[in-house]
C-alpha cells in the first residue's frame, strides 16, 4: 500500500498572508491532499479553529480517519505524558499556579524585600503568577527577591509533584513521539516564548504552517524555513486595509468602498444595538449567521451587552469565551467560609441564607455529603490531556432546570423567616450560642402559644413559626458543626475534602464550586495553608460565574477576543470599541518586574512587544473579514457623563483604505453619520430598521410627532395591541377637553340624581364653617363629609397598660 502523503515527505512550508481566507484556503488544500485515510496533525491556536478546519476539509473530501486536533499545549502535554507518569508529576491548571505563589508569599513573608508592602494584598500572588509563568516559559534567572521567590517557587512544585506549563513543554522536549513524526499543520499558532519554538522544531515529519505575516518571523525561525507570501489579487477597501495596516508608505487616494464600514453610538449599549441592526441587515442580504463575527477586545465591558442587544432583536449568538455572570453558588459558598473565619457569625450565614443557594433537604436537615468518588469534577483543562483522547464535540445545552420554582417536597429555596428568627434570638456566634439562643427563641415562642392559645389566628401564625424555626435548627446546626470541623492548618488536600463535601451539603447547584475545587486537586501536598489563604486563592474565581459557551455555533453570531480569531474566518466581520483606552488598551509595564530589568533577558516581553500586541490584534480582527469589516465606537461615556475619542486606529484604518490620513474631527462626523443614532431617543429613524417591539413604536412615534398631518392614524394600532394602553391613551386625551369630564374624577349625574342632589344644594340647607372649607378646598371631599355623611374611620388609641406576659418578656 503507498503512502498517501510519500509526495509530502521532508517538506516544510511557511505560508503567510494578510487575510485569514488564503491562509484557510491552503490549508484546506494541503489536508485534502493527505487523503482521507492519511494521519495528519492539526494543530490550531484554539481547538475550536482546528475543529472548524478538520469539519471543512472533512466535508470537501468526503471522509476523514486520521486528522488528530491539538493546541500547541495539548499535544505537549500528550507528547510529555510518559514522562510526567514516570516522574509522578501532575499537570498544574492557572488556578494552580496562583495557589502555589499564594503558598509562597506566606512561606517568604518577613522576606520579601520590596514586595513585603503589599504582601497582605490578594493582587500579589495573581501578579507573581503571571511573572513567573513568562519567566519560566523564557528560561530566565532574574535576581535578588524576585529570583528569590522564583526558586521558592521551583522548590514548592518539586515538593509537591506538580508540572506547570513550563514543564510540560520542558518534559515534551525530552520524550520522543510518534506523533512528533506525522504530517503536522500548523493553523495561526502563535509562538510566545522560547520554548514553544523549540517544541515546534522537533516535528520531523512534513509540516504546513499558516500564520499572519506578524507571526512569521518567530514560525520560521523554528521550522527554519522562509515564509512565503500567498496570492492577494482583489482591490478593495478591505483588501487594502488588511494589507496596509501600520505599514508605513504612501498609497494614490482611493475613495472608501461599502466593505468597509465605521459608525459611533451614543454609548456601548446603543453601540451593540447599531451592531444588532446591522447583522439583521446583513441577514436580510443572505449572509448567514455562522459566517458572521463579533470580534471584541474589551470582552468584560461589551460581552453583557451584545448578549442583551442580540436577546433583544432575536439574534442567536455564540459566546466563545463564554460570559460572566454574578455567581450565588460561589458567593454563598465564600459566605459559609467567612462564617467559619468569624467564629461561626450569624450575620455571614443570614449573608449565605439571603443568596438562597439552600439546597433540596430532607425534613429540614442538610443532605448527608456524598462520598468522596462521587463529588470529584474533573477540571477541563488543556494540560491534562491523554494520547488519544479527542476533545468532546459540542453538544446544544439541555433546558434549565426551574431554579424559581416554589418549595415542594422539602425543597428548601430561601426560607424567609429564617434570618428574622436569627435577628430575635440575637445569635452573635459561637456553636453553644447558637443552640442557646435558638432554644431560648423556641421556649419563647412556646409561651406565647400558650397566653394566646384562644386566639386561634394568632395560635396557627405561632405554630407555624415553631414549624420554621425547628426546620432552622434541623438545618443550621449541623452545618455550623462542618465549618467548625474546618481544619485551622493543613496541606491542601486535608482542605480539599471538607471543602469539597461542605459545598455538597450546602449549595443548591455545587458543580461549579466542585469543578473549581478539582482544579485545585493537584495541589494536596502543598501546605500548610490556613483558612485566609484558602479564602484568597478562592475568592476572586467564586464571585463570578464563567458560563462555557454554549453548544454548537453553527447557526449562530460568533463572538469572541480578538485573539480567538485566529485560524477562523468570516464573511462580516465587527469590531466595536475603537476608542481611547479600549482599544488599543493603554498598555503598561509588568508591576513586577519593569522593563529596564527585562532588557538583560531578551526574550521577555517589553512595552514595545505589547504595542505590538495591540496592532496584530486590530490586523487579526481585519484579516479574518472576507467581505466586509464594520468598525465602531462609543462617543459618549454614558458611565462618566463624557465625551470619548476615537482610537488613533481609526485613522490608521482609513489612511489604508483611502490613502490619506482624514482628522479626528472628521472622522468622527462620518462615524456618525453611518449610524444616525442619536442619545435623547433610542430608536432608529425608519421603523423598518428597529431590533424590536419597542424601537418599533418609538420609531412611529417619533414620525407622527414630526408630520402629525401626514402621520394620521400611524400609531392606531396600539390602541387595540394593547388594551390597558388604549384605555391609558383615551382617558389621557379626554383630560385635554375644554370641559370637565369622566376621565378628570368627575360624575356626570342623571335626572335622578340631580333630582335627589336639589335637597342639599347651599340655599336649601345649612352647612358648617367646617363643610364649607372642605368645599373650598375639595367638591368631592364636601360630598363624601356633608352630603353622604362619611368619615375617616376612628381608630382607638391603645392603653397604657403592659400585660403581665408582656412585662416579663422585657
Amino acid at each position: 500500500m503507498s503512502d498517501p502523503w510519500g509526495r509530502l515527505c521532508d517538506v516544510r512550508q511557511l505560508l503567510t498572508s494578510a487575510a485569514s481566507g488564503p491562509r484557510l484556503e491552503a490549508a484546506r488544500q494541503w489536508l485534502f491532499a493527505l487523503g482521507p485515510s492519511g494521519r495528519a496533525l492539526v494543530v490550531g491556536a484554539t481547538q475550536e479553529a482546528a475543529s472548524e478546519l478538520v469539519r471543512t476539509a472533512a466535508l470537501a473530501s468526503g471522509a476523514a480517519f486520521g486528522w488528530q486536533r491539538f493546541t500547541l499545549g495539548r499535544l505537549a502535554a500528550v507528547v510529555a505524558s510518559d514522562a510526567l507518569a514516570a516522574r509522578g508529576l501532575s499537570p498544574l491548571s492557572p488556578l494552580g499556579v496562583e495557589a502555589v505563589c499564594a503558598r509562597v508569599v506566606h512561606q517568604l513573608k518577613g522576606n520579601l524585600g520590596r514586595f513585603e508592602p503589599v504582601a497582605d494584598q490578594p493582587g500579589l500572588p495573581r501578579a507573581l503568577s503571571r511573572t513567573v509563568q513568562e519567566l519560566r516559559l523564557a528560561g530566565a534567572r532574574p535576581g535578588g527577591d524576585l529570583g528569590r521567590i522564583l526558586d521558592t517557587y521551583e522548590t514548592e512544585l518539586r515538593q509537591a509533584g506538580l508540572a506547570d506549563r513550563a514543564e510540560v513543554f520542558r518534559l515534551a522536549l525530552e520524550s520522543d513521539s510518534p506523533l512528533l513524526s506525522l504530517p503536522a499543520l500548523l493553523l495561526d499558532v502563535p509562538l510566545r516564548a522560547p520554548v514553544e519554538e523549540r517544541f515546534v522544531a522537533r516535528l520531523a515529519g512534513p509540516v504546513l504552517a499558516v500564520a499572519p505575516q506578524t507571526d512569521a518571523d518567530r514560525i520560521g525561525r523554528a521550522l527554519g524555513v522562509s515564509p512565503a507570501m500567498l496570492s492577494e489579487v482583489a482591490d478593495t477597501s478591505l483588501a487594502r486595509v488588511q494589507q496596509r495596516l501600520f505599514i508605513e508608505g504612501t498609497a494614490p487616494p482611493t475613495p472608501l468602498g461599502d466593505d468597509v464600514l465605521l459608525l459611533s453610538a451614543p454609548g456601548e449599549s446603543r453601540e451593540c444595538v447599531e451592531i444588532a441592526r446591522l447583522i439583521r441587515r446583513e441577514a436580510q442580504r443572505g449572509v448567514p449567521f455562522d459566517r458572521m463575527a463579533v470580534l471584541l477586545r474589551s470582552p468584560s465591558q461589551y460581552r453583557p451587552l451584545l448578549e442583551e442587544a442580540f436577546a433583544r432583536a432575536g439574534i442567536p449568538a455564540h459566546f466563545a469565551a463564554g460570559t460572566l455572570r454574578p455567581d450565588p453558588a460561589g458567593r454563598a459558598f465564600l459566605a459559609l467560609l467567612a462564617c467559619a473565619a468569624e467564629g461561626l457569625s450569624a450575620r455571614r450565614f443570614a449573608e449565605y441564607l439571603s443568596l438562597g443557594e439552600v439546597p433540596e433537604a430532607v425534613s429540614g436537615a442538610p443532605p448527608p455529603a456524598p462520598a468522596p468518588g462521587d463529588r470529584w469534577v474533573p477540571p477541563d483543562e488543556e494540560l491534562t490531556a491523554r494520547a488519544g483522547q479527542e476533545p468532546a464535540a459540542a453538544q446544544d445545552p439541555a433546558p434549565p432546570a426551574d431554579v424559581e420554582a416554589p418549595v415542594v417536597a422539602g425543597n428548601l429555596r430561601a426560607p424567609r423567616h429564617w434570618e428574622q428568627f436569627l435577628m430575635e434570638a440575637a445569635v452573635i456566634g459561637g456553636r453553644d450560642r447558637w443552640e442557646r439562643r435558638l432554644k431560648g427563641l423556641e421556649a419563647q415562642l412556646r409561651m406565647n402559644l400558650l397566653a394566646f392559645a384562644e386566639e386561634e389566628a394568632r395560635s396557627e401564625r405561632l405554630r407555624r413559626q415553631l414549624e420554621e424555626l425547628g426546620a432552622l435548627r434541623e438545618f443550621a446546626l449541623p452545618l455550623l458543626d462542618a465549618l467548625a470541623s474546618l481544619p485551622e492548618r493543613g496541606s491542601w488536600a486535608a482542605w480539599l475534602d471538607p471543602l469539597t463535601a461542605l459545598a455538597a451539603r450546602a449549595l443548591r447547584e455545587p458543580a461549579r464550586v466542585l469543578s473549581l475545587l478539582a482544579e485545585l486537586a493537584p495541589m494536596g501536598p502543598v501546605g500548610p495553608v490556613s483558612l485566609a489563604e484558602v479564602r484568597l486563592v478562592l475568592g476572586r474565581r467564586l464571585t463570578e460565574l464563567s458560563v462555557p459557551p454554549s453548544g454548537r455555533r453553527q447557526g449562530k453570531v460568533y463572538v469572541a477576543p480578538v485573539a480567538s480569531a485566529r485560524g477562523l474566518g468570516f464573511d462580516t466581520v465587527f469590531v466595536p470599541g475603537l476608542a481611547e483606552k479600549l482599544f488599543p488598551h493603554k498598555v503598561l509595564e509588568d508591576p513586577l518586574l519593569r522593563d529596564r530589568l527585562r532588557g538583560d533577558f531578551p526574550e521577555l516581553e517589553t512595552s514595545q512587544d505589547r504595542i505590538a500586541a495591540e496592532r496584530l490584534a486590530l490586523r487579526l480582527a481585519a484579516g479574518a473579514a472576507k467581505s466586509r469589516l464594520v468598525l465602531s465606537w462609543p462617543r459618549i461615556d454614558l458611565s462618566q457623563g463624557r465625551a470619548r475619542v476615537p482610537s488613533f486606529y481609526g485613522l490608521e484604518v482609513m489612511r489604508a483604505a483611502e490613502g490619506t490620513l482624514p482628522g479626528f474631527a472628521a472622522l468622527s462626523r462620518r462615524a456618525e453619520q453611518a449610524a444616525q443614532a442619536r442619545a435623547g431617543w433610542p430608536a432608529p429613524p425608519d421603523s423598518r430598521d428597529a431590533i424590536d417591539e419597542a424601537e418599533h413604536d418609538l420609531a412611529l412615534l417619533a414620525r407622527a410627532l414630526r408630520d402629525p398631518a401626514a402621520s394620521r392614524g400611524t400609531a392606531a394600532y396600539l390602541l387595540g395591541a394593547n388594551p390597558y394602553l388604549g384605555r391609558a391613551v383615551r382617558v389621557r386625551a379626554r383630560r385635554w377637553r375644554r370641559r370637565w369630564t369622566s376621565a378628570d374624577g368627575v360624575v356626570e349625574p342623571g335626572a335622578e340624581a340631580l333630582a335627589a342632589l336639589q335637597a342639599h344644594q347651599p340655599a336649601a340647607r345649612p352647612y358648617s364653617a367646617t363643610a364649607l372649607q372642605n368645599y373650598a378646598s375639595c367638591p368631592y371631599k364636601f360630598v363624601l363629609q356633608a352630603v353622604h355623611r362619611l368619615a375617616p374611620r376612628e381608630v382607638p388609641e391603645a392603653i397604657d397598660e403592659i400585660d403581665p406576659l408582656s412585662r416579663g418578656s422585657l
